[in-house]
């Protein structure tokens, strides 16, 4: 039977997911909270942060993917999500009904790059206080890295465990108080500045994917000089040792290690720690992991963790645009709920 022309209004406008504002859905089409403070008894709490860095000349035409239009990434993140639910047959585990998910949409951002760290890691401080693990996805570095383990670190009683997967070290020298507002460095200089955050044990840095010539002969170094040991830095060659030797097996036995004795561990992913050949709109550097590989570290770090000591996960650097890597982050993030639930079991 051929519908009838023009469409009814409501047959137009109904709109059957939990929206944000617009025709903005909520992550996985979960309850969407108000704010923080109204998070509800969750278990799990995602929220968006909505910045676009500068871009510099080294960035312009095709590599300035990873800049432009990242204040949109946590909209169009949503929007590709709706596709997924929480099931995962392979592991027999159903993730969101043993977690309950709020999306509390996204933080305010301020043209003061400071006040923004402050919102954000205030946020995500409120979400990990009421007892929810936080889901960040984010523009660029920066308020989606250093300002979130700020957060979780403000709200832990310990130490923080930090699982950083990124093909570039981000640890370039430079204190904050000397940053040019109109360009801030962030995404360069995050990974160095997180060391000197209370609650944050160098010692219990992790870094997965480290490669390629964007990154120079210091790089290693200035992590050793905030404390960072040098067997927890794994770069290409470790890599495809832990493929030779079995990665699944490699990355269970990294991730123990580092989170005994830790108040709680955080993941942060940023895409470029993936292959060049994985995603079509994005990735310009070769040598990097594979999607599953980091699904399974993902899932080996909160496992390890469990429910109370997973300090969330963080996304970061995500072109609005490129589909692919959305729908590889959020196996990520589904993988790593996954493994809470597995800890509970």
């Amino acid at each position: 039977m051929t519908p009838s022309w023009p469409r009814q209004g409501h047959q137009v406008s109904q709109m059957l997911l939990p929206r944000h504002y617009g025709s903005v859905p909520t992550l996985f089409g979960a309850p969407s909270a108000a704010s923080v403070d109204d998070l509800g008894g969750a278990d799990v709490a995602f929220l968006g942060i909505p910045w676009q860095a500068p871009v510099p000349d080294s960035r312009i035409g095709a590599a300035g993917a990873n800049y432009f239009g990242t204040n949109l990434t946590p909209h169009t993140f949503r929007t590709n999500s709706v596709k997924y639910n929480g099931y995962l047959p392979e592991r027999d585990i159903d993730v969101f009904a043993a977690l309950r998910l709020v999306d509390c949409g996204d933080v305010a951002i301020d043209p003061d790059l400071k006040v923004t760290f402050e919102t954000v890691a205030t946020a995500v401080e409120k979400i990990a206080r009421a007892g929810a693990i936080p889901v960040t996805c984010g523009g660029n570095s920066g308020p989606s890295t250093y300002a979130v383990v700020k957060g979780v670190a403000a709200a832990a009683d310990g130490p923080v465990a930090v699982f950083n997967f990124d093909a570039h070290g981000d640890n370039q020298a430079g204190e904050i108080e000397d940053d040019d507002p109109k360009l801030p460095p962030w995404g360069g200089t995050w990974a160095r500045r997180i060391h000197d955050l209370p609650g944050v044990d160098p010692a219990r840095y992790l870094h997965i994917g480290l490669r390629g010539p964007r990154n120079n002969a210091g790089t290693i170094e200035r992590f050793l000089q905030k404390g960072v040991r040098r067997d927890h830095i794994y770069t290409y060659s470790d890599v495809v040792k832990a493929r030779r030797a079995g990665f699944e097996e490699w990355a269970a036995s990294v991730v123990t290690s580092v989170i005994e004795g830790a108040a709680k561990a955080w993941i942060v992913i940023d895409p470029d720690s993936l292959d060049m050949s994985v995603c079509p709109e994005f990735g310009d550097e070769p040598l990097g992991l594979y999607p599953e590989e980091i699904c399974w570290a993902a899932y080996q770090v909160s496992k390890a963790a469990g429910r109370e000591r997973f300090g969330g996960i963080a996304l970061t650097a995500i072109p609005y645009a490129a589909m692919t890597m959305h729908w590889i982050m959020q196996y990520i993030v589904i993988y790593a709920l996954a493994g809470v639930v597995q800890s509970d079991r």
